[in-house]
């Protein structure tokens, strides 16, 4: 970890921090259950399950144990296809009420060590409903991304729902157009300073924001990191998915060397690990590119190249 004198930056030896060797007798409940509600199903023609899938492909590349999408029933077969090791909770909005669907997803929320809302979700009626219900039921470290932000910020009233314990292991990972709708600011505005628009939002919200930018920034308003990994031809879709199902598994599991217990003395677990997660997801992005190229990147590429980046530091 380099320290500047407002700023912290992560580096190679922090990955390693985070990916000790694993203990012989570990199981999966051990390394951690995350908790997917993404991709939705639109009759009219509108899908975007692959944001479920890349988001849950990531998470099981960065050790996730368990890895469950809680989505609709027509999402089924291309994503059981796509990432066969998942867990799925399938809904049907046909022949299910908004209520049942709802009450169980509640129920799936109990079981998670951590949970990422809104990637691909849509904003249809039922999208709306399960990120209020998400809101409402969750208590364990929550990565808030795309349509969960965007359908927050149509509703001021659903983040500070949320009590102060929980808020406080919230994650939230705007781009800048997101950005603009949750502050109200416009895009050059928070072009023209990422670092504290990014830190008065976290403030005055209790959370931790990843602000993405070519320097992305994370800050829970009193620690701030700037992340200097990755590259332009990450600039494709489906790359915030990937990063939300990054910092999902390392929020989710609960290895963590002696060097990161000493370092985190005065930062925040869950802001090291975000900041940990955006520097991974940066370095997958920069090895795949001295490979592949930066046109040719795609988000599938990002995180085929995750195991290579968590070896990199050996």
């Amino acid at each position: 970890m380099v320290n500047k004198p407002d700023i912290l930056r992560i580096d190679r030896e922090d990955i390693s921090a985070l990916f000790p060797p694993l203990d012989r007798r570990i199981n999966k409940g051990d390394a951690g259950r995350v908790l997917c509600v993404c991709g939705s199903y639109d009759p009219t023609g509108s899908a975007m399950c692959g944001a479920a899938y890349l988001c849950a492909a990531a998470a099981y590349k960065c050790g996730a144990g368990i890895v469950e999408i809680f989505t609709h029933r027509k999402n089924y077969e291309a994503l059981a296809s796509l990432v066969p090791e998942a867990v799925f909770s399938l809904y049907d909005t046909d022949k299910e009420s908004y209520d049942d669907i709802c009450a169980r997803l509640a129920l799936q929320i109990k079981k998670a060590d951590s949970l990422i809302l809104g990637c691909g979700l849509g904003k249809s009626d039922i999208s709306k409903q399960l990120v209020k219900t998400t809101l409402d039921a969750v208590s364990c470290p929550l990565v808030i991304d795309a349509d969960g932000l965007n359908i927050i910020s149509d509703d001021k009233s659903l983040l500070p729902s949320l009590s102060d314990e929980q808020i406080a292991r919230t994650v939230i990972t705007p781009h800048p157009g997101e950005m603009s709708r949750l502050c109200n600011l416009a895009i050059p505005e928070i072009l023209s300073d990422t670092v504290g628009v990014a830190k008065l939002f976290a403030t005055q919200n209790g959370l931790t924001c990843l602000l993405k930018d070519n320097k992305t920034v994370i800050t829970n308003g009193n620690t701030t990191f700037i992340n200097h990994s990755g590259n332009p031809g990450m600039a494709t879709a489906g790359m915030g998915d990937v990063l939300s199902g990054i910092i999902g598994a390392l929020l989710a599991r609960n290895t963590m060397s002696e060097y990161a217990s000493r370092e985190l003395d005065d930062i925040s677990n869950i802001l090291y690990r975000t900041a940990t997660a955006a520097y991974l997801h940066g370095l997958a992005g920069d090895i795949a590119r001295d490979e592949l190229g930066e046109y040719s990147l795609t988000a599938s590429d990002v995180v085929r190249y995750i195991p290579k980046a968590i070896k990199s530091h050996k």
